[in-house]
Parts: C-alpha cells; structure tokens; sequence
C-alpha cells in the first residue's frame, strides 16, 4: 500500500547551489531567471561538452548521435551497479504568481531494468520548486516507469501542479539509482498561466495527451493502452483485447441537463461485424448506484469492421433522477482493434449552462471556524486523555493469545486503539521522540504498530545499514533511535506491534539471486526461497533478542511487545494483480517446480499458495517459539482477502490475524457522500468478516479511507467514530489508523505535502495532517 517515495535531498543541495552564484538577498532586487523552452529536441550540444545544451550535472548519461525519436540524438544512461545516480539536470525560472501547473512530456523506453538499493531508485523524473531564497518547497514526480515502459518508444506527459511561492525550479530525469538502460528525447514543458479559460468539455484528457504512460484520470481495465501517434496528435487510446475498456466520470453533475452531446473520432481494424466495440453511458445517483432502468448503460456509438479516423456524433437523453454519468469505452471480444481520441461531451442543447473550469475548486470558507495547528495537547487539560492509559505498558504481563482475543497474562482482556507509524518516523531523535510519545498518550492511544522498518530511506532512517553491500546488519544510528522511541512509549502506556519484513530491498552481497528484479520484502519469493527465508529469520532473531539499553530488555523479553507480525503485503497471492513481474526470472521457475514436486493435490494454484504460505509460517514461528517469544504471533499483514489467503493467516501455529482495511468510497459517488456514513452495509464490519476466524484473536494493524488524490475526505472525522464504533461493536481486539508521519510537526497544520520545507510528500492517509483527523 504504501507508495514508493523518493528521497533525493542530496540532490536539491547539489543543484540549488548551481543557482546561488546570483544574489538573492531580501534587500536586492527580486531576480527573476529565464523561463524553460517549449521544446527540447536534444538536438544542440554548442559547447561541445557532450551533453545536450541546458543540461548539467551528468551522470552516467551519453549524447548519441543516432536513434531518437524526434530527431536523431537522443539522451541515454545506462548502469550497470545499483545504487549509482544516473540522472541529468536542468534549471530554469518558474514564477508561481503567473503559473499554477506545469505540463512535462518526454519520450522515453527501458530495457533491463533492476530496482535500485534504496527506496524510490527507479527510472523517473523529478522537478523540485523553489521559492524566495531557494527554500524548498515541493517536489513533483514523474513516473518511475519500471513496470509500465518497455523497449518501445513511449511517450509520457504529466501536468503538476505550481506551489505560488514557487521562483525557481529544478528538474532532474533519468535512473535515479536503478540499473540498466533509460533513453529520453523529446521534452516538452509547457507553463499553465493561472485563471485557465474555462470550457465545456465535461471530460478531463479526451485527447488521450496526459498519461504516465496509462492515460491520467481515466479508469482503465485489461490492458486497454495509450499509442502513438493519435488523431493529429501524439496519443489516442487503443482497446485490443476482449475486455478491453477505460472509463471516466464527467466532472460536474448531469442533473438539470436535459441531454449531452458526445463527440469522438474512432479507427477501426477488423472489428467483429455485429458491433466489436462501442460507447456507453452509464447514469447514476448520488450515492454511485445505477439508475433503475438503465443498468445496462445506454449505447452511444458501435463501432464494426475497419475504417480510418471518422467523426462521431450523438445526443444523448439524460434520464431522470441522473445525478452523475460516467462514459464507457469498451472492446467486447479479441477480434480487431480500435483507437479512439479527442472525446468530448458537452450540455445539450447549450453547452455554456455547463461550463467548468478544469483542476480549480472553489469552496466558500468565509464563516468556516479556524482551526489553528496544536502542536501538543497540554497535560491535564481537558484533551488530555492519558488518565486511559495506565503506565509503564506492560504493568499487566505479557498479552497473550487465550480463546480467540488477546489477553494479559496476569488477568483481563487486552484491547488496543493505536496508530501506525509512516516510515522514516519510528527513527526519530530523542526529543521528537518524546513529543511524540506524549502527543499519543494524551490521545488516548494505547499502542503504536511499528511497520516497515526496512524501508532503506537511507543513514540513520532505516533498520539495515546503508553503507553496507548487504542487509545483514543492522543501522547502529538508527536502532539506538528506535530504542529511545520504544521506551519513551513504554514510560507513557503505549504498547508496540512489530513487523518483521516488508519493504527490504535486497543487496547484491545478500546471496539472493536477481535481487534487483526483486519487488519491496522479496515479493512472492520471500514464502519459499530458503535464502530470503534464512536472511529474514536472522534478522528477526537479532532484532528480538538485542537487549535495549533504555529498557534493559530484548523485545521478546519486554511486555511492552504486544504482538509480532512475520510479513507486511508480501504474498504469493500478489502474483494474481503482478503475475509478470512479482517473480521474476528463475524465481517463476523455481514456483513452478516447487508445486511440481509438492504433495497438494490442487497443483499449482491458489491451494498450492496457500499450502505454501502456512508452511513458511510454521518454520518461522516454530524458530521464534524457541528462542522464546511469548506474544501472539501473525503472518502477513495484508488488504487481501481471497478465502484461501484468508485460511493460511488463521492456521496454526498462528495464533493472531493482523488485518489492512483500506476503505475506497466508490469511484463516481458525489463528493459529498465520500463516507462510510452512507454505505448501503457496514463496509469496514462486512471486509473484516471475511477474514476472521474462531479460535483465533483478531487486529486490524491498518485502516484508513483511500483518498484518492484528496488529502482529506468530507467525513473522515465521523468515519474515525464509526471504525471505533465497529470495531467495538463486532469485538476486535485492535484498531490501528494509519498512520503518523513526520510531516507536518504541527499537528493538524496540513494537508500534507503542501507546507513547505522537507514536507514533500502527497501521503493522504496521515492523521496529523489532516485537520478532521488529528485529534482522533
């Protein structure tokens, strides 16, 4: 779930220095720098310096003369040790009062590509804002594009959004530690004014132009894809397989329109005679159910046999009770192809009585109450609730797993409201620390899940240690952080869940085959590679058995632990969304001959997974009981909920499920009815009964709404109440929010990603940076 982010701070250093050769002092007159071109063709290199004109800080990065795209040259790097910075800079001015988006487009192709060493090394683009004096303040990304580009020209292009402050940028593409080759031509930067002229195209990219390198906010289904070159333009969408499809909402609500005009231009190749493909519209209410009458959809175009680029025309009837529609294009069988580009759906007959202006929201906050950041929660004031959580934790004994719930072994049943905690924040230093551990106690919080420690975010921000050519070792830095957090927490009543193994990106000195093919934690492979099994079995033992200077106790001696989860989203059952790229290479042969050789009857699918995931399970449990771990055990910590995965985190000798609930408020729904309040079940009761099991106690290790590009939904603090609700209801033992970050420090200042400094990351799921959510 979490996504991957890029930690380049380095490489802002490194470049906004190239920029401070001009004064930028408060008292000197404001300079403003020159603007990036339209166009860059790669084409000129005037300075004979082998790198194209504009650009600087090459690494690993070679002009060549033939094979480009749009003209002959072109920009390739190419490495060949994980972990090297291949990348290719350039400067220019961007004055944020005057723009507010920026919209770059680059052809780029892959081959032989290998996850780099650290989180976010995959081939992608950068573009770091600055503003007065060269503060950062936010950073947009493009791509990575291990798994989406191929060896086959492509061409991306992606619209990011200006901070005001913003005077300079700086933007930086190429491998970004990842091995293997990337080939760029082509770049496109076009600077959006602010005010952008409305229009009364309901649908947002019917050209097909925005897309990375799937089309952007379009939903898009079995292998439905971008190509090139489109209508008179440079991409339209193709739909080839059966199944094929890709939808979208129109951006304003459809009730009080009597009818919508659809335009769109179509080629066809050998479509099958009765209709191979089509245009449907699909009307719904608020609430995203379909109309009654027309679940069907109502056709608006089919498309048979072949044909070149042709204009289509229609009107459509807005049925009554319509509040919203969503457009449809979809391929019914194998036969043939279609492309299909510049859709556009406008009011009929006026289209002005539906004029928007796309990416602008305006919300009428005049008499909204301000709600000023809290930094902390004062002791003894009326928001502190530390009175609930009775100190040291751990005052009641170890918990233990006792008839289907968690129990303390002196006595009484242990139920925890906790929060998770985003990497890096568990490496905190010690006075953040403190703040921390205050802040939750005084919420009320009574255990905090500590979860991808192994994230390699770099020195002194995660559990292995980054100087090394494997993970074998532990971060000494860093785990004297974590210590300090673990006993600052223990002091106030705050129990710890601990995850083993999620996001390790294995080195090339671990002994494990293709490592950089490897997905975060091993992927797949990690349930029955004995390598990987053996280095995660070390490293849990280490990390279990190493005596805590501020606690004087190992974590499994120490009943502040409440519960140990082996695995975070790392499943065999994640080859049915990855089945091309979660195993890569030998590993899918291995697999293979692995279920060839196994006893299970059911062969090589998911009973044969789920056979092989309990296994893993006992070998590592069963090691862990012998070094005497006492606490409740769980195996993968995951979303999933196929009834085989299901079974396999219920079978002995596991004595716990660590359960993900991740809430996605349905895709066309009024923005307005984003909440679990006006789910038609119980949604968060409904997902978990799928995954709970007599006999066996049961925690949810992570919940939170999907927010889908927002940073807060309109309800999240009311949804906080139901998921409490629920989880009281239907007698959880645990309910844990994801999740706290580092950023923002205030709580409660964000949203996130949009303050400035280092906060640079678009994390919608963080509680104390969203304002209905951080107060819990």
């Amino acid at each position: 779930m979490p996504p991957g982010q890029i930690l380049c701070g380095s490489l802002v250093l490194l470049l906004a220095l190239a920029l401070l050769t001009l004064p930028a002092s408060g008292q000197e007159p404001e300079i403003e720098r020159p603007g990036p071109p339209a166009v860059d063709d790669l084409e000129q290199d005037t300075n004979k310096d082998g790198i194209p004109d504009g650009w600087y800080n090459a690494r690993e990065a070679i002009w060549e003369a033939k094979g480009g795209v749009v003209g002959p040259h072109y920009v390739r790097f190419a490495c060949t040790q994980r972990g090297r910075p291949a990348r290719l800079s350039r400067a220019f001015g961007v004055d944020g009062r005057k723009t507010e988006a920026i919209i770059l487009g680059l052809w780029i192709k892959l081959d032989k590509i290998q996850y780099g060493e650290r989180a976010g090394e995959e081939p992608s683009m950068l573009i770091d804002f600055l503003g007065d004096s060269l503060r950062h303040l936010s950073r947009g990304t493009f791509g990575p594009w291990t798994h989406t580009v191929d060896s086959r020209w492509t061409r991306v292009v992606k619209r990011i959004a200006v901070p005001p402050g913003t005077r300079d940028a700086i933007m930086s593409v190429g491998l970004m530690g990842a091995k293997g080759i990337l080939d760029i031509d082509g770049l496109t930067i076009d600077l959006v004014p602010v005010g952008e002229s409305p229009t009364t195209n309901l649908v947002v990219n019917g050209d097909f132009e925005l897309g990375d390198p799937a089309p952007a906010y379009w939903i898009v289904n079995n292998e439905a894809q971008r190509v090139f070159p489109g209508h008179g333009s440079q991409a339209a969408i193709e739909l080839a397989r059966s199944g094929s499809r890709v939808l979208t909402g129109l951006s304003l609500p459809v009730d009080g329109l009597g009818s919508l005009a659809i335009t769109v231009f179509a080629r066809g190749q050998g479509l099958r005679g009765g209709g191979g493909a089509g245009a449907i519209f699909f009307f719904l209410d608020n609430f995203g159910r379909p109309i009654a009458g027309s679940e069907a959809g109502v056709l608006a175009f089919e498309w048979a046999g072949s044909f070149e680029w042709r204009k289509e025309v229609n009107d459509v009837r807005v049925p009554p009770g319509a509040a919203r529609a969503v457009i449809q294009l979809e391929k019914s069988d194998s036969l043939g192809r279609i492309q299909i580009d510049d859709v556009a759906i406008t009011a009929a007959p006026n289209p002005d009585v539906a004029a928007w202006a796309p990416f602008h929201a305006d919300e009428d906050t005049d008499d909204w109450l301000k709600v000023l950041p809290s930094p902390t929660i004062a002791a003894n004031s009326a928001l502190d609730f530390s009175f609930l959580v009775p100190v040291p934790a751990g005052r009641k004994g170890f918990v233990t797993a006792k008839d289907g719930r968690l129990s303390f072994d002196k006595g009484g049943r242990a139920r925890f409201h906790g929060v998770s905690l985003i990497a890096p924040t568990a490496f905190l230093e010690p006075d953040k620390a403190d703040e921390l551990a205050d802040r939750l106690a005084r919420s009320g919080i009574n255990l905090v899940r500590l979860g991808d420690l192994d994230t390699p975010l770099g020195p002194d921000r995660s559990l292995f240690d980054d100087t090394r050519d494997d993970t074998k070792a532990f971060d000494p830095l860093a785990l004297a952080k974590l210590d300090h957090l673990v006993a600052a927490l223990k002091a106030r009543g705050i129990h710890v869940a601990l995850e083993l193994q999620s996001n390790r990106r294995f080195r090339d000195q671990d002994g494990v085959a293709s490592a950089g093919l490897l997905p975060a934690g091993g992927g797949p492979a990690a349930l029955f590679d004995p390598t990987i099994t053996q280095l995660g079995l070390q490293s849990a033992r280490s990390l279990l058995s190493r005596v805590n200077p501020e606690t004087n106790l190992a974590p499994k001696d120490d009943p502040v632990l409440a519960w140990i989860t082996l695995l975070g989203e790392v499943s065999l059952f994640d080859l049915i969304d990855h089945p091309d790229d979660a195993l890569p290479g030998e590993y899918a042969q291995a697999v293979r001959t692995l279920a060839q050789k196994s006893t299970n009857t059911s062969g090589s699918g998911r009973r044969f997974w789920q056979a092989v995931e309990m296994a893993h399970y006992k070998e590592m449990v069963d090691a862990l009981r012998k070094d005497h771990v006492r606490v409740p055990i769980a195996g993968c910590s995951h979303w999933r909920r196929e009834p085989e995965f299901a079974a396999a985190q219920a079978a002995p000798p596991l004595t716990l499920v660590d359960d993900r609930l991740f809430w996605f408020p349905p895709s066309f729904v009024a923005p307005e009815s984003k909440s679990q309040l006006w789910s038609q079940d119980t949604v968060m009761g409904t997902m978990a009964q799928r995954k709970r099991h007599a006999g066996v106690a049961y925690a949810v290790g992570q919940w939170c709404p999907l927010t889908q590009g927002a940073w807060a939904l309109p309800y999240e603090a009311a949804d906080v109440l139901l998921a409490a609700q629920t989880a009281v209801y239907d007698d959880w033992d645990a309910l844990v929010r994801r999740g706290v970050f580092l950023y923002p420090a205030p709580w409660g200042e964000g949203p996130v990603g949009t303050i400035g400094g280092e906060d640079i990351f678009q994390v919608g799921e963080v509680a104390n940076g969203s304002p209905p959510v951080y107060a819990l």
